[in-house]
């Protein structure tokens, strides 16, 4: 088992624009995101700040140049009103075998998909992802992750965002709290989630401010 600290591969600030979100984390921790690029046909684009080597925080917000195209990461991202964090990425190693041939008892997942980006400076990025969801409860309103298999070769970005910002401390409530805690569980994740009237996620982050709750 491992904790939400330990699986956590990025978190997902959505925001109404990518202009809105670097401020709103800017604003609140004193680092200032760096744009990353396009998800090309996904309807986004993103920026980026490093929470260390291999974990890093992704603000994503439509993107102006893919108008009408649905936002794959975050579905409704375009009636955001204000930046929030919207679900978040845990690591996994072979995704196929976990995803496509024994998936865990009450949950469903389309075969994984890969994809790519290109960074400003012309480097590739590739990856693997699945998205399990409960038969009943989907995400849980983004509460449980999607997971990233990060292809051989490609550098994390956590090496490369601008840096200053540590994780601290991830919280998470649902009012399904033991549903969430049986899903997350099964994919090897150990909560506990809180008992909560709405879906929150709560992270504490190190920053040159002192510690940051988002």
């Amino acid at each position: 088992m491992r904790s939400f600290a330990s699986a956590l591969d990025h978190l997902l600030i959505g925001a109404p624009t990518l202009e809105d979100g670097i401020a709103w984390l800017e604003d609140r921790t004193g680092v200032r995101a760096a744009k990353g690029g396009a998800h090309a046909g996904l309807g986004t684009w993103n920026a980026l700040a490093s929470l260390g080597p291999a974990q890093y925080i992704e603000i994503i917000a439509p993107d102006p140049g893919q108008p009408g195209v649905e936002t794959f990461y975050v579905p409704g991202l375009r009636g955001f009103k204000e930046p929030r964090i919207a679900t978040w990425a845990a690591r996994m190693d072979d995704l196929i075998s976990r995803f496509a041939k024994a998936l865990p008892h009450g949950l469903v997942c389309e075969p994984p998909r890969p994809g790519s980006r290109l960074r400003p400076d012309g480097t590739r990025l590739a990856w693997s992802l699945a998205f399990p969801r409960h038969a009943a409860r989907g995400n849980f309103e983004g509460a449980l992750p999607f997971f990233i298999e990060w292809e051989p070769g490609s550098p994390h970005p956590g090496l490369s965002a601008p840096s200053g910002l540590g994780l601290a401390s991830v919280s998470i409530g649902h009012p399904a709290h033991a549903a969430l805690n049986e899903a997350l569980r099964s994919l090897g994740i150990e909560g506990p989630v809180r008992e909560s009237t709405t879906s929150t996620m709560q992270v504490g982050l190190d920053t040159p401010r002192g510690v940051v709750v988002l």
